[in-house]
């Protein structure tokens, strides 16, 4: 199987749903040629929409195509989603039966480097049949149980010791860095206060989450889940990824999935288009 390179036509109305026309949704039907990622541009406009059953039928019908896509992780936040959704649905045993099927096919293809372990959707399908059964994610640990460094410092304690500087926000982002590994997250989201609005990555914004968390602070959390929506770093593996599908990837995030405000609010954050994806 091949992977398969869209036309810029269809990228741009890719585009449009990402900035959050719905009306645009029709336009998927005018490309016959492309139809599994068409199916992958609706599910993830339901997911977010929380039409569950038809998301998680979209997937199914994806599930035998994931080649045509060239990065691995479109497929695993679509089998993060579709696992999230069943549960929320009470369709376990449907996902339970798709992602056996896609294991099967899987094993078909390639037995040896599937039990070798050295397949990655194989790795993630076994991964999203424990969450199914237990509820744990394979980040669950880090993003919900997290707890203070026995030796954490201050921050003024690392500025001292690392002699840090603070003045730019190059610094400060450094700063950020080390209260995250070694600091109290009371002095981490302080600092993450102070470069918010700054060209972050994905683990700034992430780990400022966790640590809101932590600190009892949801709505600080969503704020930050809304920026890193706004920031769109999630569409870079391909157009089809309309909507910020790895955030299902996150159990710190499935609170905020699950409301309906919360959800609403990260929805229209993620229309915003900040000017950051490059529109080739």
């Amino acid at each position: 199987m091949e992977v398969i390179n869209v036309s810029k036509k269809f990228r741009d109305v890719c585009y449009e749903i990402m900035d959050g026309a719905y009306e645009s949704i029709e336009k998927m039907d005018d490309f016959p040629e492309y139809p599994h990622q068409v199916m992958a541009v609706k599910a993830a406009v339901a997911f977010f929409d929380k039409d569950y059953d038809k998301a998680i039928a979209l997937v199914e019908n994806i599930m035998p195509y994931w080649d045509e896509w060239y990065y691995s992780n479109v497929s695993s936040e679509y089998l993060a989603a579709m696992a999230f959704a069943a549960k929320e649905t009470g369709r376990e045993e449907t996902a339970r039966e798709i992602i056996r099927e896609e294991q099967e096919r899987l094993l078909a293809a390639d037995r040896e480097k599937c039990e070798a372990g050295k397949h990655q959707r194989y790795n993630y399908c076994k991964l999203m049949l424990e969450y199914l059964d237990t509820g744990v994610m394979p980040k669950s640990k880090e993003e919900l149980e997290y707890s203070v460094p026995a030796d954490a410092k201050t921050k003024e304690e690392l500025i001292s010791s690392m002699k840090l500087k603070t003045a730019r926000a190059a610094d400060k982002m450094k700063l950020y860095n080390v209260l995250c590994m070694k600091g109290f997250p009371e002095d981490a989201v302080g600092v993450y206060e102070e470069i918010k609005d700054e060209r972050l990555s994905e683990m700034h914004h992430e780990n400022a989450v966790i640590r809101y968390l932590y600190l009892g602070q949801d709505e600080k959390a969503l704020e930050a889940v809304e920026r890193l929506a706004t920031a769109r770093l999630w569409t870079v593996a391909a157009p089809t990824q309309v909507r910020p599908m790895v955030f299902f990837k996150h159990p710190m995030m499935h609170k905020f999935l699950r409301d309906e405000n919360s959800l609403r609010r990260i929805r229209e954050a993620a229309f915003v288009d900040n000017g950051t994806v490059k529109r080739k």
